[in-house]
């Protein structure tokens, strides 16, 4: 009768195990797809924004991280912009951005759409958010308070890019051409 029921338990913890990791490896795929926008898919409106001084906040985050590449990345949604970096959303029309999920790497790639006129308060919220990031509580997080130190945040227009090295090798020239490239 043990037997039975310390069979009938391993496999049920097997069946439970199992279906975990199926169901993890699944959700992570849309998560990906979604941080581009819809307009990605469709030339004729690239073309308009594009000769109105529109940019697509996707291409400018894939170009930055030829750069800075993001190691184990998560995308940043509207619950990391509104309770991690505490961005006001009602200052934001559109985002894209990528963050590494190892907890001793820096990098982080967020370029935002502001919305019209509210690109400095935008930089303002960032410039807070990266003071934040220099507590200095740590020791073990030393280069990576130390990359936050030089995070850039760009404005040109509507648009704010905040970058963070990460503490793999990134240079900030480096990172610092490829926003230039990308916002031109």
């Amino acid at each position: 009768m043990k037997k039975l029921i310390c069979l009938s338990l391993a496999a049920a913890l097997l069946a439970v195990s199992l279906a975990a990791c199926g169901s993890d490896s699944s959700s992570s795929a849309p998560v990906q797809d979604s941080s581009f926008p819809a307009s990605d898919s469709t030339p004729a409106s690239d073309s308009a924004a594009a000769s109105s001084g529109a940019y697509n906040l996707g291409d400018i985050v894939t170009a930055i991280e030829a750069a800075n590449p993001v190691t184990n990345p998560r995308d940043l949604d509207d619950f990391a912009l509104q309770n991690e970096i505490l961005l006001n959303m009602d200052n934001v029309a559109d985002f894209s951005g990528k963050k590494s999920n190892d907890n001793a790497n820096s990098a982080l790639i967020l370029a935002i759409q502001a919305q019209p006129g509210k690109a400095e308060d935008v930089k303002a919220d960032l410039e807070n958010y990266k003071s934040g990031l220099m507590n200095g509580m740590y020791a073990e997080f030393a280069e990576k308070e130390a990359q936050a130190k030089d995070a850039r945040i760009v404005v040109k227009g509507d648009y704010v890019v905040l970058v963070i090295a990460n503490t793999e090798g990134a240079s900030y020239s480096d990172i610092d051409t490829a926003v230039d490239n990308a916002l031109n």
